[in-house]
This record gives structure tokens, C-alpha cells and sequence, in this order.
């Protein structure tokens, strides 16, 4: 019996150009098939039971379809569901979500429930602007268009607690050793502690004193998450001191505050530097929402750069993993690699790349690494690897400038430090790091399909790789 009265399955089901495609793994109590037609139904138009309101012709135009299951055992499985973009409020990503990722997480027959990816068809991204500014525009405000090398950052730590003077001194330090950019972190917004106006303005000082003095274009991301009004209150701030940068906490503000907020920044000519706070509560576990989907609205909707993790530090996420994250923003096109549980992708033209941001628990010993990893196109981050160098910021901050100095000129940093004391230090203090990123990107794809075909918690360990 059809779950519901009605069939979802449609092996033979080729998808049209302009359907959604969802990837999921799902396991429960029903056997797998009629847990793929219970999460087809509840998305889409049906329900537990027959309706006497639905008319087959209306069925027919808008139900989701199951053209694909890979079985694990009788009650587990790989699913993918087709839907018709008529099926949505097409200008509306939230009702997407409503639909794909909500009362399906609420069946009580399921066990388990993980979106793994959705593709995007290019009519539905069309509607969409994307990144005002993306990796090149970027790379203008910094002005490395030519060199091309990384650019390198810091977070302000402790991440609360600082005076704005204290504050904005700490930056000071970190630009005048070399850096490209200083960010709030993203618990901090407007406490009394640091009033956000105090905080921007203090920095505005250092901005104008850094670039005097070195001739270097830098940057501060500071955040205005916030409630729209006060968020719009703080563009309009931004906007009238010329300034170029905005930080938001992307997760936390859900898809339509970032919307909003999109637009108001698009018209002051400011760019987004998207922090990804709270992602984890949906990715990691068994019922869940995969990085790679959030990404994907991320950058439709138009962040200009994005933390993905860094595969190399103190945050979730592996080699494999991050990488994947990595080309999704920041390559127009992409194979699938479905042992990761990821989809061919493309993008429309008018959609730029985002700047990947490697941040997390880094210092100059993985740079190589996170280069290797991310190529040079990436902000790399580092908080405690900058303030933690035994002779303070300014000299951290020195130390990661030469560790990329070191790769750019294709040299060990154990060579490079030979001159270079802040970087002898650094190597000191954290130790050698052996990284072994080519090894896992050049693994064998049979053996990782044969892991990833024995459930999802066998491709999670491909995520940590």
C-alpha cells in the first residue's frame, strides 16, 4: 500500500532541468522504501493518510518523486527526491526550507534523518544576485589583485572583555605585523563592556594610522548581527565613515534577516564576511542538515566571505570535508562525490565566488597545510596562533605573515625561519606540523565509495579524515 494513498516512487524518474535534487540518508522503523515515500509525501503534498482534496492532476504537477534508493539493509538507505520548481514560492528560501527541511525532521517512524546536499537549477538561482563583491572584490579592497597570495587574519581575543581602546590597541599590533584583516569574534556585538560605536570608532583611528604608515590597505570586519532595525541602524553607520566591511553571524541570523540585511548593505556598497556560529547543532548527529546545503543559500543569497573550516584545526571537519566546502563557494562548477554525500554542482555566471575563510585553532606551522588545501585563494585566520606567540601579537602576526611569505617563495618554513625570528619562534612554541592533505585528497575513490556504502556514520569518518 502506498504511503498514504499514494506512490511517490518513480525509479524510472529522470530529473528535469529545473527540479531540486535532495540527497538524504534516512533509517527507521518502516521498511526503506516507505520511508522514502513518508518523507516525499510530508515535503510535498501528501500526508499519513488519503485526502479526499487532492485531485490527481494536482498530484501529478506537484508531488516530490523517489527516483533513487541505495539500501542499506531493509530499513536504512541513501534516498534522492526530485521536486518541480512549481512546487515553490520561488522567490521565498524559506519556504523551501518549510518544505525540504521541516516536518520531516518531526516523523516519529524515523530513526534517523540527514539532508546531505541539494542542487540548485539554474533557473532557480537566476533570481538570485549572489556576491556583490566575492574573492576578486575582495582582493581589491585589500590589494592583492596581482600577488595573489592569501590573505591573512586575526581575531581580537579574548573574544569579550576589552575595552574599545584595548581593543582597537590589540589590532594596532596585528596590523602593524603584517596583517590583512582584524574581525570581532562572534559573541561579541555591542556590551557594555565595548559598545559596538566605540569599538568601530576607535578602529577607524587604527585603520587610518595603519595605512598611513605601511601603505597597506587593510580591513576590519565588524559585527552587527542584531535584530534588523539595529543591524540597519549600523550599515547606515558603516556607510556614512566610507567603510567597506560588515561581519554577520550567518547561522544565527537565519535566511531572512540575512536577506534584509543583504539589500542594505548591497546599497551602502559593503561587503559580507559571513561567520558561521551555530552550524554545528545541525551537522553533527544523526538527524541533521549537512554544511553543504547551508553554504549553497549562503552564497546565492550573496555572502562575499565564509568560514568553512580549516581541515587542519581545532574545529570538526577533515581534509575531504572542508575541501568539498571549499569548491562549492568558491568554483562555479563541480563533480559529485557522493561518498561525501555531495551533489554535482553548478553555478549560474552572474553568481561570483565567495572567499573561503580558513579560522580555527591555526598557526604558522599549518600554513603550508591550509594552502595545499585551499589554494590561494583563502583568508586564514588565526586568534590564539597570532596572541599566543611568546613575544605578543605584533610578532604573531609577524610569524603567520612569513609563514605565507615562506610558501609563496617556495621555501620550508624551517628554511624561511633561518632569518626570520618571529617565525623561529613561532616553530618553537608550536612544534612541527606534519600535514598530510595530499595523501587524503589523493585517496583511492573506490575505497572511500566502499566506506561511505555502509551508512552514514561510515561517511561521517570520511568527513574527519
Amino acid at each position: 500500500m502506498p504511503y498514504g494513498g499514494y506512490s511517490y516512487l518513480e525509479p524510472n524518474y529522470t530529473p528535469e532541468e529545473d527540479d531540486f535534487v535532495v540527497l538524504l540518508w534516512a533509517s527507521g522503523k518502516m521498511n526503506i522504501e516507505k520511508i522514502a515515500e513518508a518523507i516525499a509525501a510530508e515535503s510535498s503534498v501528501g500526508t499519513w493518510t488519503a485526502l479526499s482534496t487532492v485531485k490527481q492532476h494536482m498530484f501529478e504537477r506537484l508531488k516530490a518523486r523517489v527516483f533513487e534508493i541505495k539500501k542499506v539493509g531493509e530499513h536504512a538507505g541513501y534516498i534522492k527526491i526530485a521536486y518541480p520548481f512549481r512546487h515553490f514560492d520561488w522567490k521565498n528560501p524559506l519556504q523551501f526550507q518549510a518544505s525540504v527541511l521541516g516536518n520531516i525532521f518531526g516523523l516519529k517512524e524515523l530513526e534517523e534523518l540527514y539532508v546531505l546536499d541539494i542542487s540548485f537549477p539554474l533557473k532557480w538561482q537566476k533570481i538570485f544576485n549572489g556576491p556583490k563583491f566575492g574573492i576578486e572584490g575582495i582582493r581589491k579592497l585589500v590589494g592583492t589583485e596581482k600577488t595573489r597570495r592569501p590573505h591573512i587574519g586575526t581575531i581580537v581575543k579574548p573574544k569579550v572583555g576589552l575595552s574599545p581602546k584595548e581593543f582597537a590597541h590589540v589590532a594596532y599590533e596585528a596590523y602593524s605585523g603584517g596583517l590583512d584583516l582584524v574581525k570581532d569574534d562572534e559573541n561579541l556585538v555591542d556590551q557594555n563592556f565595548c559598545k559596538w560605536r566605540e569599538r568601530f570608532d576607535e578602529m577607524m583611528k587604527v585603520v587610518e594610522k595603519v595605512e598611513r604608515e605601511s601603505g597597506r590597505k587593510v580591513l576590519y570586519a565588524t559585527n552587527i548581527t542584531d535584530k534588523v532595525s539595529r543591524m540597519v541602524e549600523r550599515v547606515d553607520y558603516l556607510k556614512e565613515h566610507g567603510w567597506r566591511l560588515a561581519m554577520l553571524d550567518v547561522y544565527i541570523l537565519g535566511l531572512s534577516a540575512l536577506m534584509e540585511i543583504k539589500q542594505e548593505l548591497d546599497r551602502a556598497g559593503i561587503a559580507i564576511h559571513a561567520h558561521r556560529a551555530g552550524y554545528a547543532a545541525h551537522e553533527r548527529g544523526n538527524f541533521g542538515v549537512s554544511f553543504y546545503v547551508y553554504e549553497k543559500f549562503y552564497r546565492l543569497i550573496g555572502v562575499d566571505q565564509l568560514h568553512v573550516g580549516t581541515g587542519v584545526g581545532k574545529m570538526e571537519g577533515g581534509i575531504l570535508h572542508v575541501r568539498r566546502m571549499r569548491d562549492i563557494i568558491a568554483e562555479r562548477k563541480g563533480e559529485g562525490k557522493e561518498y561525501l554525500g555531495s551533489l554535482e554542482f553548478e553555478w549560474a555566471r552572474h553568481i561570483k565566488p565567495v572567499m573561503p575563510v580558513a579560522s580555527g585553532g591555526l598557526d604558522p606551522t599549518r600554513v603550508p597545510a591550509l594552502i595545499e588545501l585551499f589554494g590561494r585563494d583563502v583568508t586564514i585566520q588565526a586568534g590564539g596562533g597570532v596572541h599566543g606567540h611568546p613575544k605578543g601579537t605584533y610578532y604573531g602576526a609577524m610569524a603567520m605573515r612569513q609563514a605565507v611569505e615562506a610558501v609563496m617563495n617556495k621555501k620550508s618554513l624551517a628554511e624561511y625561519a633561518k632569518n626570520h625570528n618571529e617565525l623561529r619562534e613561532a616553530l618553537k612554541t608550536w612544534g612541527e606540523y606534519k600535514s598530510n592533505v595530499k595523501e587524503v585528497l589523493n585517496y583511492d575513490v573506490r575505497v572511500l565509495e566502499n566506506v561511505s556504502s555502509k551508512g552514514l556514520s561510515h561517511m561521517k569518518k570520511l568527513w574527519e579524515l
